[in-house]
């Protein structure tokens, strides 16, 4: 993909290339990716597979927010396979993820955030090139609201979880019952 750029220097536009076509999917080999409740649908439903089979728990990081479950006190996230996502699959030389169509918000969200009403790169991103905030602002900060919108959801979810007592029950639990959740609010929509 090439987006047009307007240099500052002319009026000559020039051909970027898009940021993403030289990555090293650092990001992808560096962080755990902690998912939400919409992002394990559409990988379930996009993958044709149970959730058991793409995550892995993680012992909470917030406790007010961690799910109470049989497991323990725990957050969700994508499994890693060679201390990478598990998605992200190498074909000569180069990694590309796997589940582009359907990724968890926070991947379609990097290297990007919302601060004070303002969209802005992050401070320690790991992308081999500068993004053109301009050319994406209108694009992500859609995207922002609508990932902002499902961690509150999610969250909302995990408190209703916990407040009900759910501690003796195994996570596949939570699983079927944050799912059906989802599921309620697409039919509600």
């Amino acid at each position: 993909m090439k987006l047009k750029v307007i240099t500052n220097d002319s009026d000559v536009s020039k051909t970027e290339e898009f940021p993403c076509i030289s990555c090293h999917t650092n990001c992808c080999k560096e962080y755990v990716i902690f998912v939400n409740a919409h992002d394990i649908y559409r990988l379930s439903v996009g993958l044709g597979l149970a959730p058991e089979s793409f995550l892995e728990i993680y012992g909470a990081k917030d406790y007010d927010l961690g799910i109470k479950v049989e497991e323990g006190l725990v957050d969700l996230a994508l499994k890693q396979k060679d201390s990478r996502c598990m998605f992200l699959e190498e074909s000569k030389d180069i990694f590309r993820c796997t589940v582009n169509d359907f990724k968890p918000s926070v991947c379609k969200s990097y290297p990007f955030q919302m601060k004070n009403g303002k969209l802005i790169q992050m401070s320690d991103k790991m992308c081999p090139v500068e993004w053109n905030t301009k050319e994406f602002e209108a694009m992500m900060s859609t995207h922002l609201k609508k990932d902002e919108d499902e961690w509150k959801f999610y969250d909302e979810l995990v408190l209703e979880w916990n407040a009900k007592h759910y501690t003796k029950k195994p996570l596949s639990t939570f699983l079927k019952f944050m799912l059906d959740r989802v599921v309620l609010e697409f039919v509600k929509s």
